[in-house]
C-alpha cells in the first residue's frame, strides 16, 4: 500500500478538495484488508499538519464524537467482537479513517457553522456529566463541619488536631498528649456520591476514603489499648504499627456487623451491596462476623479476600489478584468477570448519575481497565462494545438495554 498516498487523499478529503477520481481511489484503498496496520501511523501523521485549524482539545472532542457515531460501532463490533482495552485506541483510530471515507470529517471540518460549533453536542454532555474528584466533608464532635476539597479547603481554619494539604495529601490529624477529655473527641469523614478523599489518622494510619463512604475515627490514640474507628461503604487501610509499653496496639474496623483486627498491614475493605469484602494486601488480620461470634476468626494472609454475606450470614475465603481491588485508589475502574449491574454500580457513584434498565442484564459479565476520569461517553461506547448490551446517556441517567 502507497501509505504517502492514502495520507495526502486524506488530507485532500479533509480539506474539501477530491476530484471525484480522487474520492474513488480513496475509496479504493481503504478497502486493503491491510489497512488496519498502517491506521495508527496515519492518525499521528494526520495531526502533525500544522494547516489545520484545529486545537488539540477540539480534536480531542471530534474523538470522542466519533467514537460515539453509530457507524463507528457498527464498524468495531464487525471487527472485533472481544475487543480489549489495550487495543481501544487503535480500533477507535481505524473507525475514524473509516468514517472519513463516508464523509463525517468533511461534515465537522467543512460546515457553514464551523468547527466549535459541530462539537457543542459533546460540551454539553461533558458539562452535564463529568468524573468525580478530591472532595468531602468532616464533621467535629459538636456536629459542625467543614468541606474539604479544591475551593472548599481554602477556607478551613486548621486547629491543634490536624492541618489539610493539598487534595492528594487529604486531612493530616496529629497525635495530642495533656488535653485529657479532648483527645476523646470523634470526627466523620464523609465523601458524596462522585467524591474520594483522604486521611492520616494520629497514629500515621493512612485511610483512602471512596465514593460515597463515611470513615467514624478518634482525634487522638494517645494512651489507648486499642484503636477503632468505623466505616460504612469502602476504604483502603495502610495501617501504621503502634507501641505503648513495648505492646503492640490493635487496630480495629467495625462495619456492618464485622470486626477486622490488625496490627500493622494494608487491606481494603467494601460494604456495599449487602455484604462486606475484605482483601488483605500485606500483613495479616483477624475477621469476626456477628453470625459466628462463638467461633473462631478468620486469619487472612496476602491476597486473601473474605466476602460475608449479611443475608445469608455465610463466609467465603479465596485467593484473589488484588489489583483489580484496589485499583480506584490508583484512579482507575478495573473489573474482572464481573456482573454488569455491579459495574455500572460503581460508575454511578462516580460520575453521580443514575442508571434504568430497560432489558434483563443478569447474564452480562464485563471484564476491562479505563481510567476514573475518562470521558463517561467514552467509557459506555467502551463497555457496549465488549458486551452485549446499548447504553444511552440522557442527561444524568444511562439507560441499558439489550
Amino acid at each position: 500500500m502507497d501509505k504517502q498516498r492514502l495520507i495526502d487523499l486524506i488530507r485532500k478529503r479533509q480539506q474539501g478538495i477530491c476530484s471525484d477520481a480522487e474520492n474513488a481511489e480513496l475509496y479504493e484503498l481503504m478497502q486493503n484488508p491491510e489497512i488496519e496496520e498502517e491506521v495508527l501511523l496515519l492518525w499521528d501523521k494526520l495531526h502533525e499538519d500544522k494547516s489545520m485549524d484545529i486545537s488539540a482539545e477540539e480534536s480531542n472532542r471530534l474523538y470522542r464524537r466519533i467514537l460515539s457515531r453509530w457507524e463507528v460501532r457498527d464498524v468495531l463490533k464487525a471487527n472485533s467482537q472481544q475487543l480489549m482495552w489495550q487495543r481501544f485506541r487503535k480500533v477507535a483510530a481505524i473507525a475514524a479513517v473509516l468514517l472519513i471515507c463516508w464523509g463525517a470529517y468533511l461534515i465537522v471540518f467543512q460546515s457553514n457553522s464551523g468547527p466549535r460549533e459541530a462539537f457543542s453536542e459533546v460540551e454539553k454532555t461533558q458539562a452535564e456529566v463529568s468524573p468525580g474528584s478530591n472532595k468531602a466533608r468532616v464533621v467535629f464532635e459538636d456536629g459542625t463541619y467543614q468541606e474539604l476539597g479544591g475551593a472548599s479547603t481554602a477556607g478551613l481554619k486548621e486547629n491543634r488536631f490536624f492541618t489539610v494539604g493539598n487534595d492528594a495529601d487529604g486531612i493530616v490529624y496529629h497525635e495530642q498528649s495533656g488535653m485529657g477529655g479532648q483527645t476523646s473527641q470523634i470526627h466523620t469523614l464523609i465523601t458524596p456520591i462522585g467524591g474520594e478523599y483522604a486521611v492520616r489518622l494520629a497514629d500515621g494510619t493512612q485511610v483512602w476514603l471512596n465514593a460515597n463512604s463515611k470513615l467514624k475515627y478518634p482525634v487522638s490514640f494517645s494512651g489507648s489499648s486499642m484503636r477503632e474507628v468505623e466505616l460504612e461503604g469502602e476504604a483502603y487501610f495502610d495501617v501504621a504499627k503502634l507501641e505503648i509499653n513495648n505492646k503492640r496496639v490493635p487496630f480495629v474496623v467495625k462495619s456492618k456487623g464485622q470486626i477486622l483486627e490488625v496490627l500493622g498491614t494494608e487491606f481494603n475493605v467494601n460494604t456495599f451491596r449487602n455484604r462486606i469484602i475484605t482483601t488483605l494486601i500485606e500483613g495479616s488480620v483477624k475477621v469476626s462476623v456477628d453470625s459466628e461470634s462463638l467461633g473462631q476468626p478468620h486469619v487472612l494472609k496476602p491476597n486473601d479476600q473474605l466476602i460475608y454475606d449479611a443475608s445469608s450470614k455465610k463466609v467465603k475465603i479465596a485467593q484473589i489478584d488484588p489489583y483489580y481491588v484496589t485499583a480506584w485508589k490508583s484512579g482507575d475502574f478495573a473489573f474482572d468477570n464481573v456482573p454488569l449491574k455491579d459495574v455500572m454500580e460503581d460508575i454511578a457513584r462516580w460520575y453521580d448519575i443514575g442508571v434504568e434498565y430497560k432489558s434483563e442484564v443478569d447474564d452480562v459479565r464485563f471484564s476491562g481497565k479505563v481510567s476514573k476520569f475518562e470521558d463517561i461517553e467514552t467509557l459506555l461506547r467502551t463497555i457496549e462494545w465488549t458486551g452485549s448490551v446499548k447504553l444511552q446517556l440522557s442527561g444524568r441517567r444511562v439507560i441499558v438495554m439489550k
